[in-house]
Parts: C-alpha cells; structure tokens; sequence
C-alpha cells in the first residue's frame, strides 16, 4: 500500500488539490452572491426610508396648511368684539356679559343677554355671518310679562380664522327665514296670558343673577348668598329691594312712576340641593320653614 502511494503520490496530491481548489471556488461564488443580495437590499432599504422620509415631510407640510387656514381662535381681540358688538347694535340686543370660558382648551367666550325670540333669532342668524361657532345654547324665562315675552339667554362663541366675514347659499336661505313672518315663539308657555286677566307673573332672575345659598345669620335672620355676597330682607341688590327670603327663593321688588314690578331669584336647576348639602349644619333654612 506505501510503494502503491509513494508511486502515485504525484496524482493523490494533483486530486486534493483540485478538490481544494474547486471548494474554494464554490465558497467564493456563493459568498460574492450573498454579499451582492445583501447589498441590494440595503440599497432598496434606503430607497424605502428615502421615499417614507419624502412622504412623512409631505404629511407634515399639508397638516400644516391646514392649520394655517383654519385656524382656531382670533389675533385681533379690538376687532372681533367691534364684529360683535356692531350686530348686537344692529339688533337692539344689549348685552350682559361676554367673558372667556374658563374650561376647556378652546378658546370660547360666554355671551349673555335678554331678548325676546325674535330679537334672539335675529341675533344669532346674524352672527353666523361670521367664522364662529355657537355652543351651548340655553334659553331660560326672564319676563313674561312682556309682550313678546324677554329670555334670559346664554350661549358660547368659538371664533375661528378671527371670526372672519363669511358668505353662501345656506346664510342667505337662513336670513328668508329670520325674517319671514309668524314665525311660532316655542317658548311661548313663559308668555303672560292677557285673556285669563291674569296677575302680572314676577320677572325671574334666576339666569340673570346666581343665588349661591340661604342660610341664618348669629341672630337668627335669614340671608342669600347672590353672586357670592350676602343679602337680607331689606338690602337693595340692583336697585331691587328684597322683601322675602325662604328656603327656595328671594322676592323683591321694585318701585317707580309706573307701579311696582316684582322679581324672584331662585336655585338654578339642581343647585337648590347642591347648596344644602355644602352647608348642612351651617344655619340652612329647614325644609318648610320660611320666613
């Protein structure tokens, strides 16, 4: 076996060889291919994050368009409330309050007046002229003795792109119907009923001013809390004498040329019992016992 090796040692040693060579070879294509396949796929890879980078950049600049052309809120304060005020002229509505709501992200504003419901739909149709929007609604009895009965009303403006003037189709349909005529007050049921020849009804306050609480003073004299300051029978709140204090209501009155007009101030809705609650064992006026 040795003499048949040491005289074919030659051929065994060509035969390795080009086994070698041929595994080597192999290794090497295999190798160049998958470092070819790697490399294009970190290419398209990069074209990838390249076009997703493009697309993100496009997303944000659209985004931010958008926002330039809506935009939420005013920059010109003077200016909105001269809009404001000038449609509140043009439809005699003299208003009470317009105050920056204290909740909330937006910036909003409480408006609150009375009026009666045309003079109220006048009003808001009118506003709708500009880039605003109205939230939270509320319509409440003030004076049904009036003829059209007067609302307590309250509503919030959110102005938007500086409550700019705008314009269409849907406004110009909303103003024929603003002024057409007889048109239903839907509120009508806080209206004074002059066939009945009934006593004129108290005005309500209970939306124009906040009554807080009753309760008894050290020496035993019923109080309200109004607009978190005290009153008792005899004080004037707004030139309106109060002549009653009980454990639901104040009543007062007023005097001039004309008569005597009287008022009431009650808990808004929910409140009454909000208020015993807070100050149960404080001095509340018992249920029943009025003074």
């Amino acid at each position: 076996m040795e003499a048949w090796i040491h005289k074919h040692q030659a051929l065994i040693l060509s035969t390795l060889y080009m086994l070698f060579s041929l595994l080597a070879a192999g290794y090497s294509v295999s190798y160049s291919s998958k470092v070819a396949y790697i490399a294009d796929l970190s290419a398209v890879s990069g074209r990838i994050q390249t076009a997703n980078t493009e697309m993100q950049n496009k997303i944000d600049a659209s985004k931010k368009t958008q926002e330039a052309n809506v935009e939420t809120g005013i920059r010109y304060l003077p200016l909105f409330l001269a809009r404001i005020n000038e449609i509140a002229h043009n439809n005699e509505v003299v208003i009470r309050k317009l105050s920056p709501d204290k909740e909330g992200t937006l910036l909003k504003f409480d408006l609150d007046f009375t009026a009666d419901y045309s003079t109220f739909v006048r009003f808001t149709a009118e506003l709708e002229s500009l880039d605003i929007l109205l939230d939270n609604i509320q319509v409440h009895p003030y004076d049904a003795s009036k003829t059209p009965p007067v609302h307590a009303i309250t509503f919030s403006l959110i102005p938007q792109n500086n409550a700019e003037p705008i314009s269409g189709q849907r406004l110009e349909n909303l103003k024929k119907w603003v002024y057409a005529k007889d048109k239903r007050d839907p509120f009508q049921r806080f209206a004074y009923d002059t066939t009945r020849k009934v006593v004129n009804p108290a005005v309500d306050l209970t939306w124009i001013y906040k009554l807080e609480g009753i309760g008894l003073t050290p020496e035993k004299k019923p109080y309200a809390n109004v607009n978190r300051k005290n009153y008792q029978v005899g004080d004037s709140l707004d030139g309106r004498t109060i002549t009653k204090i009980d454990e639901a209501k104040i009543n007062l009155e007023k005097r001039d040329r004309d008569g005597v007009t009287e008022y009431t101030l009650g808990f808004r809705k929910n409140e009454k019992k909000q208020a015993k609650d807070k100050d149960k064992g404080k001095g509340i006026l018992p249920p029943g016992r009025n003074q």
